[in-house]
């Protein structure tokens, strides 16, 4: 079936530890429930990898029970659905602040950690932030803000940084205790242990460690011990290594520290992280599950442990929809949830996550294998039929196939599959129905593959990206319920035996050519050797009209509005990317600066342009006639013979930049006429179709609707001359929107 995409919006507020957790789109959850198939009370996640979709479900007034063996993740999940009070969070920073430190207080014995010397004054300063080279390690550059004189910036660091900096190493008492806590004498994890604690800087460790003993001190109530380990989560992920320089926030997968890193004032840190946790009432309710509860509308339900752990709970209780993210395979975050669960609740809360400590090995036959061990005997206990729906935010290929061939083995029948290929957004659509298939033929697969690209390409009537081709043969595979069937076991070397045979498909160059650079499979894009039949308008053409047509009939929409509308309009494999829907909305519709709303633009206005069509056609056939040519004017082109006849030029006047059916034709004498507002649009199809880019660079002639009226004032214009005042246009060196026309 061609699924619709439950478009969502980039949520306001990411939350804590946004960097490793699934960036799910505010709204998509409440998408995939209204509509009929997602209907029913009870919803259930068996990952619990995404705080987000479990709390948007009971918002959308269901039932969920998530099963969720993450203790960090679980600690999220819980405070954001019911968010920790501003005041408990101040209060928890003040308390811990105040505690007694050796002859002074906690919090300036750690500011007094990272002091430097103001350039400009002297004074002393707490810098915010020191910069690290990861080769030495050598410390490169400081960033502070100075009380006394008021200067403030990022500048090179001292020999006296420098010596501070190193006075903190790895062998000392805190290190130690920072060890400890995760794997003591004798534990075989502890070499694992002591490798993870490398991700942090010693001096963030040494600060670490004596927060965490003083807070195991002091006697809180449980709200504002909890805002303590809340701050003390956040500090603990943005003060270790994998925070680069100056690429900012990325999402890191691997513990390696990053070429340059940033080392964190921890004190600083803590006072910051007050605004990740301080989050809007979520309208849910949470609660630990306990057997034989009752489950209830509008609350999340958390089973702290694996969803295996729930089967025969399932089969007394099903639920009516199966609703998740799978995680992604990220040694970073899960080991590092492994510290620090311990270094919060304990040895024992990190239990379930321990073997993360020990694990080197996260490629795709190892994840493909992780996940059909979590969903093991998950999906026998539950009913047949049972609706099932899979949101994965971070698609590549080698994600959706460990995902599609591990729930085609748990027993998956897949419905349909729809990827955003630019925005890395993956959705899944199917029903629980354990079967087995008699696998196809190595030779088949391929063979079969090929014909399933070739009739996508042909479809979009546009290249696309090897994601996007590699999802259509995965997805008619697991529609057969082949994918299972051909899966190889994570101890067996040599490349997947599908995603060989795409491959081999795709280098089928009688049937398919790679366009754009690289010789990697997965780059650039493909197309069409040859076309079987006259192909449709190309995707982003068809886009674009149907695109102007629903603004033009509204006048205003929202973005998230316009693309639903537009993935309902173009489901599975024509789904746009988010990127040309919103380029096309800049096109055509603006955005006052107060609001989210796109308005139509006047000029682009039914009636407005009908006259702007009318107007130039008046223009071009009005100029031929005043140069001495014959001329034919249609509606939409204007042609310009010699008296002894022979076209002179052709006048394709275009309102829009669907100029797809154009590009076959390189015709010297043609020349298209455009609104200067379809400039942008024209350079971001060149962007996504190397066919429009090279037809662009052929010599087509693109003039805009102004330098036409700029033409037709000037008097002095002759038979001589026109062509080469044609492709002149003052303009377009002052307006950066206009580089291709």
């Amino acid at each position: 079936m061609d699924l619709a995409y439950p478009a969502g919006t980039p949520p306001h507020h990411p939350g804590p530890l946004a960097r490793f957790l699934p960036p799910l789109e505010e709204g998509s959850v409440a998408q995939i429930l209204d509509q009929p198939a997602g209907g029913g009370e009870v919803v259930f996640d068996p990952f619990g990898a995404s705080p987000r979709l479990a709390i948007d479900a009971a918002r959308a007034g269901r039932a969920v029970l998530v099963a969720s063996n993450n203790p960090v993740t679980r600690f999220v999940l819980e405070h954001t659905a019911t968010p920790l009070a501003e005041n408990d969070l101040r209060a928890a920073l003040t308390r811990l602040g105040s505690t007694a430190k050796d002859d002074s207080r906690l919090e300036p014995f750690l500011l007094d950690l990272y002091l430097t010397e103001c350039s400009v004054c002297g004074g002393r300063v707490s810098a915010d932030h020191f910069i690290w080279d990861r080769e030495g390690p050598r410390l490169e550059l400081k960033a502070y803000h100075c009380p006394s004189c008021n200067h403030a910036g990022e500048e090179a660091a001292s020999d006296l940084d420098r010596e501070r900096a190193h006075a903190y190493t790895r062998r000392s008492l805190q290190h130690a205790q920072a060890l400890e806590q995760v794997a003591p004498t004798g534990d075989p994890d502890r070499e694992h242990a002591e490798a993870a604690l490398a991700a942090y800087p010693a001096r963030a460790l040494y600060a670490l460690v004596t927060v965490l003993n003083k807070l195991e001190q002091s006697e809180l109530e449980p709200r504002m011990r909890a805002a303590a380990h809340a701050l003390l989560l956040s500090t603990f992920d943005a003060g270790n290594a994998l925070w680069g320089h100056p690429e900012g926030r990325a999402r890191p997968r691997a513990l390696i520290a990053s070429p340059h890193y940033r080392e964190v004032n921890i004190w600083r840190q803590m006072e910051r992280s007050m605004g990740e946790w301080s989050l809007p009432a979520s309208g849910v309710s949470l609660r630990t599950w306990k057997e034989g509860l009752p489950l209830e509308r509008g609350c999340v339900t958390v089973f702290p442990g694996p969803a295996r752990e729930l089967m025969s709970a399932l089969v007394r209780q099903p639920p009516d929809v199966l609703l998740t993210v799978p995680p992604r395979p990220n040694q970073a975050y899960w080991t590092l949830s492994a510290l620090w669960a311990a270094w919060l609740w304990g040895r024992s809360e990190a239990a379930p996550i321990r073997v993360a400590l020990r694990r080197r090995r996260y490629d795709w036959a190892w994840h493909t294998a992780a996940l059909r061990t979590a969903l093991s005997g998950v999906f026998s206990s539950l009913r047949r039929e049972t609706p099932a729906f899979v949101l994965v935010p971070e698609a590549e290929p080698g994600f959706t196939a460990a995902v599609l061939t591990a729930f085609d083995h748990a027993g998956l029948h897949l419905g349909g599959a729809v990827l955003r290929a630019a925005e890395g957004q993956l959705y899944l659509a199917g029903r629980i129905e354990p079967a087995s298939a008699i696998p196809l033929p190595a030779g088949e697969v391929g063979r079969r593959a090929a014909v399933v690209i070739e009739t996508a390409l042909e479809a979009r009537s546009e290249p696309a990206p090897f994601a996007l081709l590699h999802l259509a043969a995965l997805e008619d595979l697991g529609m057969s319920r082949q994918l299972a069937a051909h899966a190889v076991s994570e101890d067996v070397a040599g490349p997947n035996p599908i995603a060989q045979a795409v491959e081999s498909a795709l280098a089928d160059r009688v049937r398919f050519v790679h366009l754009g650079v690289g010789a990697e499979p997965e780059s650039g894009s493909y197309w069409l050797a040859r076309l079987r039949a006259t192909p449709p308008a190309p995707l982003a053409d068809r886009v674009e009209l149907l695109l102007l047509e629903r603004l033009q009939q509204e006048g205003r929409m929202l973005l998230v509005d316009m693309d639903r509308e537009m993935c309902s309009a173009f489901p599975g494999i024509l789904t746009p990317d988010r990127r040309w829907v919103l380029a096309c909305l800049r096109s055509y519709a603006e955005q006052p600066e107060s609001g989210e709303t796109w308005i139509l633009r006047g000029e682009d206005a039914p009636q407005a342009r009908l006259r702007d069509l009318e107007e130039l056609r008046g223009l071009l056939k009005d100029l031929g006639l005043r140069l001495g040519h014959r001329v034919e004017a249609g509606e939409a082109e204007v042609i310009w013979e010699a008296p002894l006849g022979g076209r002179v030029a052709v006048f394709r006047i275009q309102p829009t930049s669907a100029l797809g059916p154009f590009l076959a034709d390189s015709s010297p004498e043609v020349t298209f006429v455009l609104p200067g507002g379809r400039a942008a649009l024209l350079g971001e199809k060149a962007r996504r179709d190397p066919r429009m880019r090279g037809w662009l660079q052929s010599g087509t002639r693109l003039i805009k609707f102004r330098h036409v009226r700029r033409l037709a004032s000037e008097l002095t214009l002759r038979p001589e001359t026109w062509r080469d005042r044609l492709a002149l246009d003052p303009m377009a060196e002052q307006d950066p929107q206009l580089p291709l026309l």
